[in-house]
């Protein structure tokens, strides 16, 4: 009896769901989908519905990319937030990582991702237009770049800095490095070494 016989079409169907996710590969997808199954049914259920209402509800936010549940996040929305200081992010977890700092006052702009050419990213992928439109339109006067410390983030960030000096001269451009190992991602970095990036920027 092979794979097919042996194992439940729902679950084979559901395996063949979670490897579409980015980063899951077939063994990411197993591990959660059984870890998931241990748990009492309605616990399960739980999960389902949370899935099913952020599917419904969350969509970028129209001018900054953040996830958010209403017209604008509540980044966007706070007029006490400085719409001339703007924090370049990959994705919406790094932005999320920072605000759990509750230091820094400006607000973001979500690339949606980073140049990668042997994955077929190019800077046409990424939200660069609209982030060159926020900068013209709200005077802004610093841009954070804070994109992962990595191969990509640097290529991403250099990328990044070349098109605004070019530009907008009279921006300053600083980089979020210090404190932040290379080959780390923000996200899962520890408060107090991302606070030092941000504090130490350059």
């Amino acid at each position: 009896m092979g794979f097919e016989e042996t194992v439940p079409e729902s679950i084979r169907n559901a395996l063949d769901l979670i490897t579409r996710i980015p980063s899951y590969g077939e063994r990411g997808a197993v591990r959660l989908l059984y870890n998931l199954l241990k748990l009492q049914k309605e616990e399960r259920q739980q999960i389902v519905n949370a899935l099913e209402r952020a599917s419904r509800e969350i969509q970028p936010c129209p001018e900054c990319g953040l996830l958010t549940d209403s017209d604008l996040c509540k980044v966007c929305s706070d007029p006490g937030r400085k719409k001339n200081y703007v924090c370049v992010v990959e994705e919406s977890q790094d932005a999320y990582a920072i605000e759990k700092l509750e230091r820094y006052k400006g607000v973001y702009h979500i690339l949606g991702g980073r140049i990668a050419p042997l994955e077929g990213i190019s800077p046409q992928d990424l939200n660069i237009d609209s982030l060159l439109d926020r900068i013209e339109r709200n005077k802004v006067r610093e841009v954070i770049l804070a994109t992962n410390p990595n191969a990509e983030g640097e290529a991403t960030a250099n990328y990044l800095l070349r098109i605004i000096n070019s530009r907008f001269p009279k921006v300053k451009c600083t980089r979020v490095s210090y404190g932040l190992q290379f080959g780390s991602l923000i996200e899962f970095v520890d408060e107090i070494s991302l606070e030092k990036s941000l504090e130490n920027r350059k």
